[in-house]
């Protein structure tokens, strides 16, 4: 499967193919898989789209969420890559760092219980593109970067290989802070519990989305400071937060950074097993864009607090593309900057 081959299968479908598909899907089940626990920023943008995704692709099949978490949700990757149908009936949202453990993490367990070549998956879409965050709890007295560079910080992640580790990690290493991350928590809601409980202080890499969705009122009744926002443009609703890019001590630094934040352009990504044929996956790829497009999703997310900025299933997978084709040099002092210490 050629990504030309799909993007003509996108533009142009004939109408004997469309009734095929039609027919293919009518009185079928899709399973929208997530790769994490109930109640996460990922969780909540998967069960949005299984809600109203059906109504978009012909045949009108019931979608029906599941979550499949474990190992940072490179069981629900390793499945989809190696034992799901090859026939656009599964589809996953998993965590934007997932796809790229072989890249940044290949001599970690993670990377090396990656059992999939990122490339190779049928990319759908992302329903947003992001920043993310690093916030500690009010009670922490720890404010500001100059804080966190001070005095020893308690954050909580997942794994290892989780945003809320590795970005800890980049921050202590390229700016000079004192992280000490606890990972093992089942997901991003328990590691958001255990910093309203005061095990940990506080959480980096936080998707900014998933804040304003999961937690509104941490940033309406302002229990958190927000000490840094990393990716490659700042979120408009962050004025006043500093930008980690910005804070690179030099061009080498930078560019660790520009290919590390570079998935967050692709911060909700949902995807397929690889071999679905081109046509089917291109309409996957039109149901994806009408679901992100329509009036009554955009104002389910509204009132819900979630942002919706799609990136197009193409446009995803010349990201993937891109970041996989990372000269080694490049990705081994990124890996050095990220592994766990």
């Amino acid at each position: 499967m050629t990504r030309l081959s799909i993007l003509i299968a996108a533009l142009v479908l004939p109408i004997g193919e469309a009734s095929a598909q039609a027919d293919f899907y009518a009185g079928k089940q899709i399973s929208l898989l997530i790769g994490t626990t109930a109640g996460g920023g990922y969780d909540a943008y998967g069960r949005l789209v299984a809600r109203h995704i059906g109504r978009h692709i012909p045949g009108h099949p019931a979608v029906v969420a599941k979550n499949m978490p474990g190992a940072g949700g490179l069981a629900s990757a390793n499945y989809l890559y190696n034992r799901a149908p090859k026939d656009g009936t599964e589809i996953l949202i998993v965590q934007n760092g997932l796809p790229f453990e072989r890249l940044f993490h290949s001599l970690s367990p993670e990377g090396k219980n990656a059992l999939f070549d990122a490339t190779k998956f049928g990319w759908v879409g992302s329903a947003t593109q992001t920043v993310f965050v690093t916030v500690t709890w009010h009670a922490s007295g720890i404010r500001t970067l100059r804080d966190a560079s001070a005095k020893e910080t308690i954050l909580g992640a997942s794994t290892t290989s989780s945003d809320s580790y590795v970005l800890a990690m980049l921050s202590n290493h390229l700016l000079g802070t004192r992280f000490k991350v606890v990972h093992g928590y089942a997901g991003a809601t328990e590691v958001s519990l255990a910093v309203e409980n005061g095990e940990v202080q506080g959480e980096a890499g936080k998707d900014w989305t998933t804040l304003t969705s999961t937690k509104p009122q941490w940033i309406r009744d302002k229990l958190i400071n927000i000490l840094v926002q990393m990716g490659t443009r700042a979120h408009p609703d962050l004025k006043g937060v500093p930008m980690a890019i910005e804070l690179a001590k030099s061009p080498q630094d930078r560019e660790i950074m520009e290919v590390v934040f570079a998935k967050f352009g692709m911060a909700r990504p949902f995807f397929t097993a690889p071999g679905v044929p081109p046509e089917r996956l291109a309409l996957l790829r039109r149901a994806f864009d009408a679901t992100m497009s329509d009036p009554t999703v955009i104002a389910e997310a509204t009132k819900l607090g979630m942002e919706i900025s799609p990136v197009r299933g193409d446009a995803v997978e010349a990201l993937v593309a891109k970041m996989m084709a990372t000269p080694e040099n490049l990705a081994a002092r990124a890996r050095d900057v990220l592994k766990p210490r």
